[in-house]
């Protein structure tokens, strides 16, 4: 027997000893393959990418993880006291493992057969976030002590406690304590309540399940979990904790915080930032500072969608669907039914689908996808006319609308609401910095989420008239003056095929006869416009556009090109406007003026050329290069201003400014209406029309005029008026106005006119 218990004793200690060595080995072995935490002092963490206005203002933000790293010096020591509590009591006395937590959940998972706790501490988190997985393995638990372990001998319990508040995922895509302020309290982590800080420090345990916003309940219960511990371990006073234990809940999601709406311009530095960057952008943390001035966005957003919306008004009420369900459904059953259609309706700008539940008078009630009932008043409802109609002016509701009819409804202040409907209309609008070419402001549509087409970039269409400014620009540079007489007569183009000769005429269809060159742009008249390109020559004003910046291939090689035949972008189409209030440079446009690094450092930095003589030796700036002497823009400008000031542009003079100048630009059957004009500050043109062409039915001058005039008001105000300066070589003469020529002494009728020199 002796001999028995000899030979166990003998083998339970070899076992053991084996044991002992197999798990040594086995652990010699997981740390050999564990990876260095070398990289955890220079970790870059996965921060979406954003974009800002000229401001700062945020514009959008790219990028699955919402992430706003900061410093632990950034963070209060109420939110630091209450994760400690919560989850790592004894994170400062600990090498990274704490054996009293790991001994704890042993035990719970003997008596108990599962396990509950996982005795995990801060460190022990932070080697499981950045380098294993979440499946819960004992190999993997091995892996996270030998890593924490590692992780305290070459870190400081500060950098790790940095590395885990930045990391950590607190729920709705929130990383890091930050972000987590942002997405449930709408606010940095400074402002945080104390019961905010423990509703934060709660969520690691299981962020998806217990954050307030999907469970308010679960969340609840342990955030007051948190204040009791901060209160037994002596973090907080008891009035302190009686206070934060009685604090509500206030959470909801908060969206990303955008300050300047501007979804075309996102997608547009979205694009030029993957091709400049690579595709992993969206979690490098780069910042990109755009040219767009806050302001000026604003106002181009206003102007475009007012116009567009008053275009769309001024041609009638098209009849819209009717859902009415069938009469034996009880009021609550209509109304159930009803929301539920209006659920699946998008939501279009600013504007609401709803329902028509009962029409009285003078009102109307509509029902939203929420089930709440609101009112239209009969006065918010007068400019929808019927199409065709006679009845310009409703005097019923009931010739409008019937119930069950899906409307839109727009919101106005004070909980009142407007009848709508989507526009089919679209615009685009950008204006931009002359010297330069910084874009300003752009929008290129009435809704980014209806059609990401963006019509200021995309959208090649026939400027019209706005275009005759460059053949007259031509003309004056070929040996004509803004005093040359043209004859405004038919004009006869034989077609070759002898089918459809092409016969132009001016929009009055009449002709003036001999017509100055002032007068000739000044009235838009599409005669002497086609006169003057011929006496030209074709290819040497094809010579000349090009030069300005002009597509060779998108010129007609017509006397059609005169007109504005050509197709252009608003951009770059506005780009070209710039040389005349410059002095005759040509700008590239350009819309990122620089990008940082997650680290603040600056990794790209644009250098546009600038609109200047001699700059380069002056402010080490890049001078654009010249297309057109400064005398020939200065006189291009003057005509341009005549054409607001007595011309197809007067309505311009509402806004009680001499420093506009700019021109109109209908084409064919109207299925193209642009402004295009400026002061010497700013350049801005703006755009009119159908995605699938057909006839606005009206001039440039009650559609593209109206948004750019909304539009410079903003921007010019408070500004003074300031016009581009006059350049040595221009000299003012008295001249005839009928014939152009110096008039005679004591002429009665006599003009003053612009000339070179020469």
């Amino acid at each position: 027997m002796f001999t028995l218990i000899k030979h166990l004793k003998k083998n339970l200690i070899g076992g053991m000893l084996f044991s002992i060595a197999l798990g040594v080995l086995l652990i010699m072995s997981l740390e050999a393959r564990l990876p260095s935490v070398e990289s955890l002092k220079d970790v870059q963490l996965q921060v979406p990418l954003k974009i800002y206005s000229a401001e700062s203002q945020l514009i959008a933000e790219y990028g699955e993880k919402r992430r706003t790293p900061i410093k632990l010096d950034q963070v209060p020591q109420d939110l630091i006291n209450a994760i400690i509590a919560i989850e790592d009591r004894r994170f400062y006395q600990h090498p990274g493992v704490d054996l009293r937590g790991i001994l704890r959940a042993t035990i719970r998972l003997i008596v108990k057969g599962k396990k509950e706790q996982g005795g995990s501490t801060i460190t022990m988190q932070v080697a499981r976030n950045f380098f294993l997985s979440r499946k819960k393995t004992y190999l993997r638990k091995i892996n996270e002590i030998l890593l924490a372990l590692k992780i305290e001998q070459e870190l400081t319990k500060a950098e790790i406690l940095e590395l885990y508040l930045n990391k950590i995922y607190l729920g709705k895509r929130a990383y890091g304590v930050s972000a987590a302020a942002e997405v449930y309290y709408g606010t940095t982590i400074d402002k945080l309540t104390l019961a905010q800080m423990a509703m934060i420090a709660g969520l690691p345990q299981a962020p998806s399940a217990i954050n307030p916003i999907s469970s308010s309940k679960a969340a609840l219960k342990r955030r007051n979990l948190v204040l009791k511990k901060m209160l037994s371990y002596n973090f907080i006073t008891n009035e302190q904790y009686i206070t934060a234990m009685a604090a509500p809940i206030t959470t909801f999601y908060h969206p990303h915080q955008v300050k300047v709406e501007a979804p075309y311009v996102a997608e547009m530095v979205r694009q030029e930032i993957i091709e400049k960057l690579g595709e992993d952008v969206y979690i490098k943390g780069y910042e990109v500072i755009t040219t767009i001035d806050s302001k000026d966005q604003l106002a181009a957003n206003k102007a475009l969608l007012q116009t567009i919306f008053e275009y769309d008004q001024r041609h009638g009420f098209r009849k819209p669907k009717n859902l009415s369900p069938a009469n034996r459904f009880t009021t609550k059953e209509k109304h159930a039914f009803w929301a539920s259609n209006l659920q699946g309706l998008p939501k279009v700008g600013h504007l609401q689908p709803v329902i028509v539940t009962a029409i009285e008078n003078d009102k109307i009630q509509a029902i939203l996808p929420n089930s709440n009932i609101i009112e239209i008043s009969l006065e918010n409802m007068r400019w929808a006319c019927p199409r065709n109609s006679n009845d310009k002016t409703p005097k019923n509701p009931k010739n409008i609308v019937t119930v069950g009819d899906v409307i839109y409804a727009q919101s106005l202040p004070n909980n009142i609401w407007r009848l709508a409907q989507i526009p089919e209309v679209e615009g685009a609008i950008v204006a931009m910095d002359p010297d330069n070419g910084a874009i300003l402001a752009l929008s290129g549509g009435f809704d980014y989420e209806r059609s990401p087409f963006n019509r200021a970039t995309q959208a090649e269409r026939q400027p019209g008239s706005s275009f005759k400014p460059f053949v007259y620009s031509a003309a004056l540079e070929n040996n004509f003056t803004v005093a040359s007489i043209i004859n405004d007569a038919p004009i006869v183009e034989a077609d070759p095929l002898g089918e459809h000769d092409w016969r132009p005429q001016n929009h009055t269809k009449k002709f003036y006869g001999p017509t100055r060159l002032r007068v000739g742009i000044t009235q838009s008249r599409n005669l002497v416009s086609i006169r003057i390109l011929k006496a030209i020559g074709i290819e040497k004003t094809i010579d000349f556009l090009e030069r300005l910046g002009f597509s060779r291939s998108s010129l007609p090689h017509g006397l059609s090109l005169a007109l504005g035949t050509s197709h252009i972008t608003p951009l770059a189409f506005n780009a070209r406007y710039c040389t005349f209030p410059n002095g005759g440079f040509k700008i590239n446009p350009y819309l990122i003026s620089k990008i940082l690094d997650h680290q603040g450092n600056v990794v790209f930095q644009h250098k546009p050329t600038i609109a200047c003589e001699n700059c380069e030796e002056q402010t080490n700036a890049t001078p654009a290069p010249r297309v057109l002497s400064s005398q020939v823009a200065y006189l291009t400008t003057s005509l341009l201003q005549d054409v607001i000031q007595h011309g197809t542009g007067r309505r311009a003079l509402q806004l009680g400014r001499h420093d506009l100048a700019g021109k109109t630009g209908t084409t064919n059957d109207h299925y193209d209406a642009w402004y295009a004009g400026y002061n010497r500050d700013i350049v801005a043109t703006t755009w009119m029309g159908y995605d699938e062409p057909r006839s606005l039915k009206e001039y440039a001058a009650t559609t593209a005029l109206p948004m750019w005039m909304s539009f410079m008001e903003q921007a010019l105000k408070g500004k003074p008026n300031h016009s581009p300066e006059q350049p040595p070589g221009i000299v003012t003469a008295r001249i005839d106005p009928n014939t152009g020529l110096l008039a005679n002494n004591g002429q009665p009728d006599a003009i003053y006119e612009l000339f070179t020199e020469e």
